[in-house]
């Protein structure tokens, strides 16, 4: 027969065992949640000094902060190339994070690198540009052959719908821009009355980009518009025309929306810009990336879309446009 003696001492030890399991449970929890995973990722820009980009980080940075990751913004400062960038490259693949997220500078040159990191068993994104290769496990960008189309319409309707047109860009090879020219010349082709002399290309330098532009001119006097693929030869283009006192006389439409390109909008040089969303590029780059290294990968896209808009002295203040702005 149990005395109620023996029955209280058998109820205390089970409390007492009750409440160790509970804080060793408690104590469990807290350490797994202490040792949650950090994830790191690198973002390896075209450029690193370029508007685009430095918006770009922006994006990707605000995003990597909501969720937890550590992001790495990596590249040469110095120019868009593969040699320059390749290096970089090449240190994040070292280090071995997480997910790689890159703007390779040519559609071919960077194919090897990146096929090096998904050998290192690191996952690879394309951000604004891409490779011919379909290795990487996405890409991220702005539909370039419809920005193309777009300027050359703005273009159009700047110059009357007749006269003499130009391009410059900046090397043949680079996804975003080759398309950009496509676009262009596709759509240019439909308006008979205006004639189209060709691109001139400045290997993404904005003093060569003036000298292009400069030798244009002197070219082909009577040239009444120019269609400038990129913020570097935009900046470029601006100042050639500025100084050859032709502010307004010949129609420039550019491609992005660096501060640079957004004062001469504003003042009347540039007719039209085709801005990009390098904000968004950023941000949906870093949640996919997310998603893949969690295992999330059923249903990740090839390409995602990040919209663009055309920015004119009529809509550059309006609440729609605004996030379209470059704000390095």
């Amino acid at each position: 027969m149990k005395t109620p003696r023996f029955m209280a001492v058998v109820a205390g030890l089970a409390i007492t065992i009750a409440a160790a399991a509970s804080t060793a449970t408690l104590a469990s929890t807290r350490a797994s949640k202490t040792h949650k995973k950090t994830y790191t990722f690198y973002l390896v820009a075209g450029i690193a000094s370029d508007p685009f980009y430095l918006t770009m980080k922006k994006g990707a940075q605000a995003e990597a902060k909501k969720l937890g990751v550590k992001l790495v913004f990596t590249g040469s400062p110095k120019a868009f190339s593969p040699p320059t960038q390749i290096p970089y490259l090449n240190a994040a693949i070292a280090r071995h994070p997480d997910a790689i997220l890159i703007a390779p500078t040519d559609k071919t040159a960077l194919i090897a690198p990146i096929r090096n990191a998904i050998k290192a068993g690191i996952p690879v994104e394309t951000v604004d540009t891409f490779i011919t290769a379909p290795i990487a496990f996405t890409n991220v960008s702005t539909d370039n052959p419809a920005g193309g189309r777009a300027a050359a319409d703005a273009l159009a309707r700047a110059i009357g719908k007749k006269g003499t047109v130009a391009g410059i860009s900046v090397t043949p090879g680079i996804s975003t821009t080759d398309q950009r020219k496509e676009g262009f010349e596709q759509e240019i082709k439909k308006y008979p009355n205006i004639k189209y002399v060709g691109t001139q290309f400045d290997n993404d330098d904005e003093t060569k980009a003036a000298q292009e532009t400069a030798a244009l001119l002197t070219r082909y006097p009577d040239l009444n518009g120019i269609f400038a693929m990129n913020v570097v030869s935009g900046d470029g283009v601006t100042a050639a025309v500025k100084n050859a006192g032709k502010s307004g006389k010949v129609k420039l439409v550019e491609f992005d929306a660096g501060p640079e390109q957004v004062a001469a909008l504003r003042a009347g040089t540039v007719d039209a810009l085709v801005a990009q969303y390098p904000y968004g590029i950023g941000q949906l780059g870093v949640q996919l990336a997310y998603k893949y290294v969690t295992g999330h990968r059923s249903g990740i896209k090839k390409h995602y879309g990040t919209g663009s808009a055309i920015v004119t002295r009529a809509n550059v203040n309006s609440p729609a446009v605004k996030k379209y702005l470059y704000t390095p």
